[in-house]
């Protein structure tokens, strides 16, 4: 069905005519390695279908194993043009599908290659070097660098950096020619050449490698054992761009690399979950959202179902609620008991400096960045949480030794609107080696959003004695500050106005509108009051004020998809009850009359969108893994875009 859909979208019909292309369209695993392994250009999949039935016709062995990954990997990836950075004309990819056949055969490549995935295989035939290229590097390369473990490593050792710079010659045809990776050995280079022969020599063994960009800067990455290593660096993955999407049609950002690469670790559920997603485009209403729901409690590193959410549900939905609101209760369950967490990184940072701050904004919590104070008295720099959280520490990871006897610091936080000093250099404790000393600060009470650091010079001297004993113009330099702690709702009343339901015609309604000189009244023995919250909550008490003192007694169950998720009984004006609910039922029975006036819950709660927000967050991101803190934040963006208000 796709395959049809994506020909009539070209212009373009099955060729049933042709017994090999005949066999492409029938062959299961042929067409999920199609619309499974990262997408293809333009969606062009007429011209893949070619290429593919030439590769088979030209060689029959292409049909099944290795070779057939090998043959299905060119076809996706050569339906744009890869050119070739040596002689600047297109590269023949059914010659280089031959060529590593060839290869495979003979021996040549590491035992890893035989084992690829089709989309882990794309990054090894989508290389840019001519395939004589490749030839010369598997003669040239030395001994302790011929595994899949450390070739990567080898232009470390071979490529002088600076040199004579491999800038293209105007006459490529001579000898070595200088983007060549025997030209790059000769005459060295930057960066560029660093990237280029890096990837290039791994590529040679038939092993993933592929050029990332970064600000000013050319680093690669290589995969090993169902790892993506960043190499020649200068920034992390968050700051890391691929040179083109030959193979990965989400977007060029590295992130999403590593989202796929994630999914293709259990190919099987990412085929499941992308069916999932195609069925939901074609079903009723009723039932798609819950289509892509499952499908993403199956793989959630797949991105192109987040894109489903945000763009297919712009308006209410109908589904299941009783079991909706009970895999949501999971969701929050686990967000609420989650670890702590370095809650700043990569959010919002302004200062009141730009000296040596070519970029302030996130200097204070990107690894691998400094932010350094002014030249004057004072420098401030505030970091916004994006958030509500308590906080358990601050580490603060000073790039200078000179400053502990010039300078004093404040910390402050907002905390409900109002900013307030919590810590002072008083409370650190300061460890590390001189030159990149930490400080430890521990946390303090109250909801925070927003944290500010203040620099105060005691002293004002001109310059500062560094470590190797130079002068240097007097700052103080921030390699990064870390801030511990867990995600903190504020506390409401989640009852306030929300429906209500009861046994008792009339005023129920009464019981919720904040109003003590409105009443509810029955004279119906038992009564019962159900009140519908906003969402899936977290509540921590209940309080029944009653009109004329407590009548009967009463039992209070917290309500999760029609299943009673906690409850208590007795005369109760005020009861103390930690739970989640997306309702709350009151039983009342003992009395032949019932006056309250008002029935409130205190606690936080969280809409459907939320609940995806921290699904996404629990599944793709571990705590060490700050790398993926930027995709995280994306994917969130876009389900902040889902309208679903009927989903519960």
């Amino acid at each position: 069905m796709l395959l049809l859909e994506c020909l009539v979208e070209n212009g373009e019909s099955l060729d049933l005519s042709d017994d090999i292309k005949a066999w492409i369209y029938s062959d299961k695993a042929t067409m999920e390695a199609f619309f499974t392994t990262g997408g293809m250009y333009l969606n062009r999949c007429g011209k893949a279908v070619d290429i593919l039935a030439e590769i088979i016709k030209q060689d029959p062995h292409a049909k099944q194993g290795v070779k057939h990954t090998l043959a299905v990997a060119v076809a996706l990836t050569f339906v744009e043009e890869v050119i070739d950075r040596v002689y600047r004309k297109p590269i023949d990819g059914i010659a280089r599908y031959h060529n590593f056949a060839k290869w495979a055969d003979e021996g040549v490549l590491f035992d890893e290659f035989f084992h690829l995935n089709v989309w882990e295989m794309r990054f090894v035939v989508n290389g840019m070097q001519p395939d004589e290229d490749y030839v010369w590097a598997r003669e040239n390369i030395a001994e302790e660098y011929r595994t899949a473990a450390t070739i990567g490593e080898a232009v470390f050792n071979m490529i002088e950096y600076g040199g004579t710079g491999a800038q293209p010659a105007e006459d490529p045809t001579k000898e070595p020619a200088k983007w060549s990776l025997a030209g790059m050995y000769k005459y060295g280079g930057v960066c560029g050449t660093f990237c280029k022969f890096g990837a290039g020599v791994t590529e040679a063994f038939g092993m993933p490698a592929t050029n990332l960009a970064q600000p000013g800067h050319c680093a690669f990455t290589t995969y090993y054992n169902g790892t993506w290593t960043l190499r020649n660096k200068i920034r992390g993955w968050q700051e890391s761009w691929m040179r083109k999407a030959y193979n990965l049609f989400w977007g060029k950002a590295a992130h999403y690399l590593l989202l796929m690469n994630e999914a293709q670790q259990d190919t099987n559920s990412y085929r499941l979950s992308e069916k999932m997603r195609i069925l939901a485009s074609i079903v009723d209403s009723t039932f798609n959202f819950m289509l892509i729901e499952d499908a993403l409690s199956i793989c959630p590193q797949n991105y192109e179902l987040y894109l489903a959410l945000s763009e297919g549900f712009t308006t209410p939905q109908t589904m299941d609620s009783s079991a909706m609101a009970l895999k949501m209760a999971a969701v929050v369950k686990v967000f609420e008991h989650k670890p702590q967490e370095n809650v700043a990184f990569a959010k919002p940072a302004v200062s009141n400096t730009s000296f040596r701050n070519d970029k302030v904004d996130n200097r204070l919590v990107l690894s691998g960045n400094s932010w350094f104070t002014g030249t004057d008295e004072n420098s401030w720099a505030e970091i916004d949480l994006q958030g509500t959280f308590t906080i358990d520490q601050v580490q603060i990871i000073w790039k200078k030794s000179c400053f502990t006897n010039v300078l004093d610091w404040d910390l402050s936080a907002e905390i409900y609107g109002n900013f307030i000093k919590v810590r002072s250099k008083a409370d650190e404790t300061l460890k590390g080696k001189t030159g990149k000393r930490k400080s430890f600060i521990s946390g303090w009470d109250g909801i925070t959003t927003k944290v500010r650091l203040d620099i105060k010079m005691i002293e004002n001297p001109m310059y500062c004695i560094t470590p190797s004993g130079k002068l240097s113009p007097w700052t103080v330099g921030i390699y990064q500050i870390e801030i511990l702690g867990k995600h903190d709702s504020i506390r409401e009343i989640v009852t306030l106005s929300r429906p209500v339901t009861s046994n008792v015609e009339g005023t129920a309604q009464n019981l919720v509108d904040g109003d003590e000189s409105t009443v509810w009244t029955s004279t119906t023995n038992p009564s019962w009051v159900e009140i519908s919250l906003d969402g899936i909550c977290v509540l921590e008490n209940v309080t029944i004020d009653w009109e004329n003192g407590v009548q009967g007694t009463q039992t209070v169950r917290y309500i999760v998809g029609n299943e009673t998720n906690a409850e208590t009984s007795g005369q109760i004006g005020r009861v103390d009850l930690t739970g989640m609910a997306t309702a709350i039922r009151i039983d009342l029975e003992g009395s032949e009359t019932y006056s309250i006036k008002e029935i409130s819950a205190s606690g936080y709660c969280f809409s459907l969108n939320d609940v995806l927000k921290m699904r996404t967050s629990q599944e793709l991101m571990l705590p060490e893994e700050k790398d993926k803190i930027k995709l995280v934040s994306e994917l969130g963006e876009l389900i902040d875009g889902m309208v679903c208000e009927e989903c519960l």
